[in-house]
């Protein structure tokens, strides 16, 4: 088992290390609240799209996708919903759809994505792109809903993400030639893009105020970190997925809350300090909880 905790470190150490370097440049305040939100900016509508479209693109996508891994994820996604919607019900009502968001939708385009590469290289990109695709529209829709929101549906469509791994699966469906200095540029980008998003979610880790939220936050850990991957990888063992698809499942269900729950909460509720506070207590936890998890899958020969 110890052989196993140090493959996983090898892993998840890394991203680690630059969370607690982005928070450390922040604390230290090399770099201020604008450029964080300037590099966030640069990554979700340039960087982001560009390395998917390229992973995509320069693949068979058709072949590479997985439409039962993706049917797992999407099908796990809304059982969780489901539960923490019993659950939310102990929790004050206008809190409920914060915890709920909290608790599912997780950082699958930055924590995912590189804990997936790190394990199996960037042949795993076009697959998880399918998968990070589905599963992320699936995570607005109930967004949307639990947020007691309207009229949002047409920024779904308008995601950089999801148009990046669209406009990629087209150009490898239509065998798009590229010139070799479009892919010099896109893959310049995409090297950029891990090491800045991680920097950055570093750099925005905020305990300031866990004291006024401590059951909702408790609960929502719970649910994101051991709830959400024991249903998901169990799932994707009972129909039979592979070692690398269990893997796949592990890494997105166990990614800590994504960033874009809290935008979306300060944005629909009052309580944008509650989505801000889960998603810092999860990434700092997620990461151990990521390590033990990796080890214990790889201790049962499961990935």
């Amino acid at each position: 088992m110890l052989s196993q905790l140090q493959f996983a470190f090898g892993i998840t150490g890394p991203i680690l290390l630059l969370l607690a370097i982005g928070w450390g440049i922040r604390y230290l305040h090399w770099v201020d609240d604008s450029f964080v939100s300037q590099a966030n900016t640069v990554v979700f509508n340039i960087a982001m799209p560009v390395m998917l479209f390229f992973a995509v693109s320069n693949g068979s996508f058709d072949q590479a996708m997985n439409l039962t891994l993706t049917l797992v994820g999407t099908v796990g996604t809304m059982v969780l919903v489901g539960l923490l919607w019993i659950v939310g019900k102990l929790l004050p009502a206008d809190q409920r759809g914060v915890f709920i968001q909290g608790s599912y939708r997780g950082n699958l385009a930055i924590l995912g994505i590189a804990l997936c590469v790190a394990t199996y290289g960037e042949g795993i990109l076009p697959a998880v792109a399918l998968y990070i695709g589905v599963v992320t529209t699936i995570y607005n829709i109930l967004a949307i809903w639990v947020l007691n929101s309207s009229g949002a549906l047409i920024k779904i469509a308008k995601n950089p993400t999801l148009i990046g791994i669209v406009l990629g699966a087209i150009a490898s469906l239509i065998q798009l030639p590229m010139p070799v200095f479009i892919e010099s540029t896109g893959s310049y980008l995409a090297q950029m893009t891990l090491p800045l998003a991680l920097l950055c979610i570093g750099a925005t880790l905020d305990f300031g105020s866990l004291q006024t939220h401590g059951k909702s936050i408790s609960l929502a850990v719970f649910f994101k970190l051991l709830v959400s991957p024991a249903l998901l990888v169990g799932s994707g063992l009972i129909v039979g997925l592979g070692q690398e698809e269990i893997g796949v499942l592990f890494f997105m269900s166990a990614s800590p809350t994504a960033t874009s729950s809290y935008i979306m909460a300060r944005q629909m509720t009052a309580h944008g300090s509650l989505a801000a506070e889960i998603v810092a207590v999860t990434t700092t936890f997620g990461v151990l909880s990521y390590t033990f998890g990796l080890a214990f899958l790889r201790f049962l020969e499961w990935v």
